[in-house]
């Protein structure tokens, strides 16, 4: 019986409330988890990191657009397929109109989430990028007392065109970037285990895209999620709720840290 571990995005931006774009609830999250790992490393046998890597000039990001009055929006504004029809929006590189309007059509005509614009988090090579201390040293750890093992850090979302809350793949590929793709070296990894255990943030966006995506490749049965080492964005709780109701009626485990039972 093999175990891996797989981390969503537990970095100092989502992770620290001085990070640029804090969960509620993910500090504790981030102790709880070291916890569980520092008393379970020698079950676990595979570590995976997934890691937000943005640039700052990304499609999410207030910079990148404009309104009609020349201003960045604010964090947290959501921009629809109308608002740039209508020209509320556009972006500051005019040269982008036609990927940024085929992006928000598809957007919407996949059910996915409308365009938010978020804080700048998770820059490259910055202190919000790295991950949170309490992780760092417990997954290190891990990794010194087996042998031969390295953390296996998946790095995603540096196309400034495309969101990527899953780490399967982006949230509209792009065709000409393999990194946005699905990323199948790690499915296959997952697939070699017989377990896989999920934490990390956020719980209504990277964590449940990443399994929404994860389960066409791998039964819902074989994933657990750590309930008490993942939180949703603020104001987005019903989106997490509904994730875990969704996703346990297709077999997928949501247990605490406390509860979690080794075969």
């Amino acid at each position: 019986m093999s175990n891996s571990l797989l981390i969503i995005d537990p970095q100092n931006d989502f992770a620290s409330p001085e990070g640029a774009l804090y969960v509620p609830g993910a500090k504790e999250d981030c102790k709880r988890l070291a916890a569980f790992v520092k008393n379970n490393t020698d079950k676990i046998d595979f570590v995976h990191v997934t890691l937000d890597c943005h640039p700052n000039y990304h499609i999410a990001h207030p910079y990148f657009w404009v309104d009609t009055e020349g201003n960045n929006p604010a964090p947290y504004t959501v921009i629809t397929y109308n608002d740039y029809l209508e020209k509320k929006f556009l972006p500051v590189d005019l040269s982008l109109k036609r990927q940024v309007e085929d992006y928000l059509l598809s957007l919407e005509n996949r059910g996915k989430y409308n365009l938010t614009i978020w804080p700048p988090h998770c820059l490259t090579a910055t202190w919000g990028f790295c991950v949170e201390d309490n992780v760092w040293s417990a997954i290190h750890s891990w990794e010194l007392k087996n042998v031969g093992k390295n953390i296996d850090f998946i790095k995603k979302a540096a196309n400034p065109l495309t969101e990527h809350y899953s780490a399967i793949q982006a949230e509209v590929p792009d065709p000409t970037d393999p990194s946005t793709r699905t990323n199948f070296i790690l499915i296959d990894k997952l697939k070699e285990t017989d377990k896989i255990i999920v934490a990390g943030e956020a719980l209504s966006h990277c964590v449940a895209n990443t399994l929404r995506d994860l389960i066409v490749y791998i039964p819902a049965y074989k994933i657990t999620v750590l309930s008490d080492c993942t939180s949703c964005v603020a104001g987005f709780e019903e989106a997490g709720n509904h994730f875990i109701e969704e996703f346990q009626s297709k077999g997928m485990q949501f247990e605490k840290t406390d509860n979690y039972k080794w075969d």
